[in-house]
């Protein structure tokens, strides 16, 4: 008999270890509960001129640590360059987004055993974002160039107006290329607000139009019973990087279009 007590308080000790370790995975005094905190993005900032010196050894220098792939991703996010007094309640927002891609990619790799050290938010990418007429809903799709003969990488993540990820998010997606159809999805459920996608190899590098559709929030079957934006369609277009040439006839172009015409205007458009 207290053999057996002995044996249930020892499982029950393991479990609670158990459960103590997994919830502190991450637990240190930059990184809590999936996200950083303050201290986190104050270590960015001292860090950042150790990244333009080091570049690629930057993460070989700490081990790659999650920490240091995250702030990769942040160094190149819009709201590192953003002054705004709120600046670091949204970089340990958007932490959080770059952290559960870190834990997305650790995962591929564990099931593919193809390991990339690069940073998951800090690819060859393009970040565009989207908005739903009441303004309740930001999506942003951080995408793969097109490249022909490449799949297309999508990070889908849903936003609300205080740039928190919205769970139990409805929608459906369609990929074209060339009036070609490369994916299509009408049912796609996330539940933490985040999702990936991989389409099939492209035929070519011309631009991706996404669209996707958003068929509500809640985790009902039965969409009537969903709240927010309904049918609301939100289109990206994905376009390939300019190459050495491209920017050359590109200068070309504007510079013609300028001598042609002294009351052109040029407006620049930064991505987001």
């Amino acid at each position: 008999m207290l053999i057996k007590i002995f044996g249930v308080f020892l499982l029950v000790i393991l479990v609670l270890g158990l459960i103590f370790t997994t919830q502190n995975i991450y637990a240190n005094p930059f990184f809590l509960n999936g996200y950083f905190t303050e201290n986190g993005i104050e270590w960015c900032q001292e860090n950042l001129p150790l990244y333009e010196i080091l570049g690629d050894k930057f993460f070989e220098h700490h081990k790659h640590s999650l920490e240091s792939r995250v702030c990769a991703s942040l160094y190149q996010d819009f709201y590192w360059i953003y002054d705004g007094p709120d600046r670091v309640e949204k970089l340990i927002e958007r932490s959080k987004h770059y952290s559960q891609l870190e834990i997305l990619e650790s995962h591929e790799e564990s099931t593919t055993g193809i390991i990339d050290t690069t940073p998951a938010g800090n690819k060859d990418q393009t970040l565009l974002q989207g908005i739903t007429e009441n303004g309740d809903m930001i999506v942003q799709i951080i995408s793969s160039s097109p490249r022909i003969n490449e799949s297309l990488e999508i990070n889908l993540s849903f936003f609300d107006k205080n740039s928190r990820l919205i769970s139990n998010v409805n929608y459906g997606i369609k990929i074209t290329q060339l009036d070609q159809q490369i994916l299509e999805n009408s049912d796609i459920y996330s539940e933490n607000g985040l999702t990936t996608l991989l389409t099939r190899p492209l035929n070519s590098e011309d631009p991706v139009s996404i669209f996707i559709i958003i068929n509500g929030i809640g985790i009902s079957e039965n969409q009537e019973e969903l709240i927010g934006p309904k049918g609301e369609i939100i289109m990206f277009t994905v376009v390939p990087e300019f190459g050495e040439m491209s920017i050359i006839l590109l200068g070309i172009i504007i510079t013609t279009a300028v001598c042609l015409s002294s009351k052109s205007k040029i407006t620049l458009f930064r991505e987001v």
